[in-house]
């Protein structure tokens, strides 16, 4: 069974990091008990590269058949991976990072409007390397 990983890269709306922070966070650990589930990180950008309040969630599943299993039961709930009005669907807004400076206003349509999501990648592990 190869293990998988789903990467997702939110901007916070402006002023309100900490409180993204914690509700990622807070997200990552109502997912416990979901079958396959393994837990995950909440990241928070440091070296001023990208747009301020840029946050990584990381959620870790056995295979790819438990993170699917998962899908279903959020996808009409409020939270950060799918868009609070459930008619939006529009793409992800990473081109923002790209802007070189321009205009590029985000729209803050998940998880209470806390945050624009910029980026999703679901990774199958491929290699591992860990030191102990």
């Amino acid at each position: 069974m190869t293990k998988r990983r789903d990467v997702f890269i939110f901007v916070s709306e402006p002023g309100k990091t900490e409180q993204a922070q914690d509700y990622l966070g807070e997200f990552l650990r109502s997912l416990d008990g979901h079958p396959g589930y393994l837990g995950g990180s909440v990241l928070k950008e440091c070296a001023g590269e990208l747009l301020p309040g840029t946050l990584v969630l990381l959620l870790d599943f056995e295979s790819t058949e438990a993170a699917r299993a998962l899908w279903p039961k959020i996808e009409n709930t409020v939270n950060p991976l799918y868009p609070d009005d459930k008619s939006d669907k529009s793409p992800d807004q990473g081109a923002a990072f790209f802007a070189n400076g321009g205009a590029s206003p985000l729209t803050f349509s998940r998880g209470n409007g806390l945050l624009a999501r910029m980026l999703h990648v679901h990774a199958a592990a491929v290699d591992e390397f860990a030191t102990v």
